[in-house]
């Protein structure tokens, strides 16, 4: 498949939110990715369902109360719809998103799970959130026109309060909370659905956020105002601290199989596997004599005879840039470290002189090949990031096929 057989595949309005759809069966599919040439061997995206599906069953065992999936920044980097369709399908309470275009997507895909825009919004989206279903996060003067929107409809616009109790972003100050919530619970044309904060992960201030949150929606219960479902831990509340497991709990990374911190992926606590894997083919092999130099500047040069692998993956796919020198990538089961410098659409594999790798060759940047695995925690340590950003910045043009 190529990416504009992709494209028209998914069928998505938005460059940032373009998905493909799941294959309906895994097994055709599994023998068909064998042998997948893309045209100027393009890399792509393999998802494991089943990773995922062990990963939540994991998180609902130590958490213990209902899930919301955060699938936010194309579910981090594992494509928007397919995520949404397949927690959906494996009994997520509700999910979480970033943004309106991506709650609005999700509704013309089918999903009709409980869905929350953690994101702003405009007026301009009000009768869209409303006719969608959508619970949207709140915290502005702006809820009166969502309000009076539902009104016009004959409905009433779901919403979650948003308080901020120290991570000072989004949400209104838990100091100034109490009368935004009388103002939104007098509003005729809106249900509180819930109330929500966001923790700074330090663990002592944690325990002061908690506090503040518990302390509101006491005072606010005192006035006969029900503020729906609590809910404040990530994932790495949901890990280190289970007083903030509340009502619900919001996954993010972990439902992807990886850990929110190096303390917690060194304890490993649930077990996780990896969802994604990053693959490419071999363009070309090249025989490198003494002298012969590799990229611009000559970022390379052969001081022997070796070859080196020409692999289509670039910074354009995602794939950090300033890698070379320290990642590797697998090859027949083996490691082969990268040189000279990972451009816009390559990178070059260095193979020695006696390599077996030819042309065609699964290369995995990101996966297992063999006995032999390279993670996002590896890529990330590679490129001095966190996790998290390796698989947000996985272009949402890749293909995605679910296996």
């Amino acid at each position: 498949m190529t990416r504009r057989d992709f494209l028209l595949f998914s069928g998505a309005s938005s460059a940032s939110l373009l998905v493909g759809e799941f294959r309906s069966k895994s097994a055709p599919l599994k023998s068909q990715l064998k042998n997948i040439v893309q045209p100027g061997g393009e890399p792509w995206i393999e998802l494991s369902l089943d990773n995922m599906a062990w990963n939540l069953s994991q998180i609902k065992k130590l958490a213990r109360v209902p899930v919301m999936g955060v699938i936010k920044a194309n579910a981090y980097g594992h494509g928007l719809a397919e995520i949404g369709k397949h927690l959906e399908n494996i009994g997520i309470n509700a999910l979480m998103v970033g943004k309106i275009e991506e709650a609005i997507l999700l509704r013309e895909r089918g999903i009709s799970s409980p869905l929350l825009n953690f994101g702003p919004f405009s007026a301009e989206y009000s009768e869209q959130i409303v006719q969608n279903n959508i619970s949207q996060s709140i915290f502005t003067a702006e809820v009166k026109e969502l309000s009076q929107t539902a009104i016009k409809l004959g409905k009433k616009a779901k919403v979650q309060i948003n308080v901020d109790t120290g991570l000072g972003r989004m949400g209104i100050s838990f100091r100034k909370a109490l009368p935004y919530i009388e103002l939104v619970y007098s509003l005729k044309g809106i249900s509180i659905e819930g109330i929500l904060t966001t923790l700074t992960e330090d663990d002592d201030f944690d325990r002061e956020q908690l506090s503040r949150f518990r302390s509101l929606c006491q005072e606010a219960e005192k006035r006969g105002i029900s503020c729906g479902y609590k809910h404040a831990a990530s994932s790495d509340g949901i890990l280190d601290l289970p007083a903030s497991h509340l009502d619900m709990v919001r996954p993010g990374i972990t439902l992807y199989g990886y850990y929110p911190s190096e303390k917690t992926q060194k304890e490993d606590r649930l077990g996780l596997k990896p969802v994604l894997q990053l693959k490419a083919r071999v363009a070309v092999v090249k025989d490198l004599l003494p002298g012969d130099s590799l990229s611009y500047h000559r970022k390379y040069t052969a001081t022997k005879k070796e070859k080196v692998a020409v692999i289509s993956l670039g910074y354009s796919d995602g794939y950090p840039q300033n890698v070379a020198d320290k990642a590797f990538v697998l090859i027949r089961g083996k490691k082969f470290p990268l040189v000279a410098a990972v451009t816009a659409n390559h990178c070059l594999a260095l193979l020695g002189e006696d390599s077996q790798v030819r042309a065609k060759d699964e290369v995995v940047a990101i996966g297992s090949q063999g006995k032999e695995r390279i993670t996002a925690d590896d890529v990330a340590s590679w490129a001095e990031v966190s996790n998290y950003k390796i698989l947000i910045s996985l272009n949402p043009l890749l293909p995605r096929f679910a296996v």
